[in-house]
């Protein structure tokens, strides 16, 4: 019933959606979670400061990301031809692994880092055989320095830059050049505001570095989580797969944009290796390429009812560890 009126690109799915995902958030709506500002990058900080006050209001605004996120995502698959046909399935897809646990259910840097990444994609492919790119080429490293000043380990992301200008552009020195610049600008402003205020040590050691040396806490996963991890990795890895395999097929720009998201996909990796600790939210980056994937995966099975079972066993997975968190 889902993955088919999900794959049919029926419009109904912008008020469909909306409504699976209340569902969801409302068990944190329902049991809202302190936000922490500690060791925060300054974005996130300056964001987030006050809304500790408010977690009700904290985890609203986190619901209006994920959707926002869901649909931008979906725009940007659908506009760039990525997938072979229109479908809502990756924002489908985007919701659930955006909303897997409790941990997940409450505002967090890695839900604005996302947004800017998805908006940075949007401009890289958006670039494909223009004249000149020089605009979409400092926009794309603009929101992806913005991105890491929410969450530093998503700096990993800025070779992404150049891994998109091989696959989309003929080369040009001036747009990498152009790219780096815009990398670098929003770094100036923020190093310019704590050296004004003589507090760039705390910037370099509190924000950048401690968060990501400090030794990892231990992490315990309920067992009702296993079952969801299990169900979701299994879909995740098969849809890489058939990610892979279909490469051969589609539009020339189709097949280019599902090579970026492989790449996406592998540079996400670096992001857990920097994490601070062992969590599910900081799989976030992962959320972005596995959406895409699963989408193309689950819009080419031949065996609907197939898809419709394997996406129940995952939704049912998802109510039950939520239920066995808060209940």
């Amino acid at each position: 019933m889902f993955i088919r009126f999900f794959k049919s690109n029926n419009v109904l799915a912008l008020v469909v959606l909306p409504l699976i995902a209340l569902i969801i958030w409302l068990f944190g709506m329902l049991n809202p979670q302190v936000l922490s500002l500690k060791h925060a990058m300054p974005l996130f900080e300056f964001f987030g400061r006050g809304l500790n006050t408010y977690p009700w209001l904290s985890v609203l605004i986190a619901y209006l990301l994920i959707l926002g996120q869901a649909f931008l995502l979906n725009y940007t698959i659908n506009e760039n031809e990525v997938l072979k046909k229109q479908t809502y399935l990756p924002a489908l897809f985007y919701v659930i692994f955006m909303s897997n646990n409790s941990a997940m259910l409450m505002l967090h840097p890695q839900l604005f880092a996302n947004l800017f990444v998805l908006f940075a994609i949007n401009k890289l492919l958006n670039s494909y055989r223009k004249d000149a790119a020089f605009s979409q080429a400092f926009d794309a490293g603009m929101l992806l320095a913005i991105a890491s000043l929410f969450y530093i380990p998503y700096a990993v992301f800025f070779p992404l830059l150049g891994v998109g200008f091989i696959l989309l552009r003929p080369f040009n020195w001036r747009e990498w050049f152009i790219s780096f610049l815009g990398v670098l600008t929003p770094y100036f402003f923020v190093i310019v505001y704590y050296y004004w205020n003589d507090i760039l040590d705390y910037l370099w050691y509190d924000k950048m570095i401690y968060p990501i040396v400090r030794e990892q806490s231990s992490v315990t996963i309920a067992d009702s989580f296993y079952f969801m991890i299990g169900m979701g990795w299994i879909i995740i890895l098969l849809s890489v797969f058939k990610a892979f395999t279909s490469l051969g097929s589609g539009s020339q720009k189709g097949k280019k944009g599902m090579v970026l998201f492989i790449w996406i996909f592998l540079i996400s990796a670096l992001t857990i290796l920097l994490a601070p600790e062992l969590s599910t939210k900081y799989f976030s980056a992962f959320a972005i390429p596995a959406a895409v994937f699963c989408a193309n995966y689950f819009s080419e099975m031949k065996k609907v009812w197939i898809a419709e079972i394997v996406f129940f066993l995952l939704l049912t997975a998802l109510f039950v560890n939520l239920f066995a968190h808060y209940f």
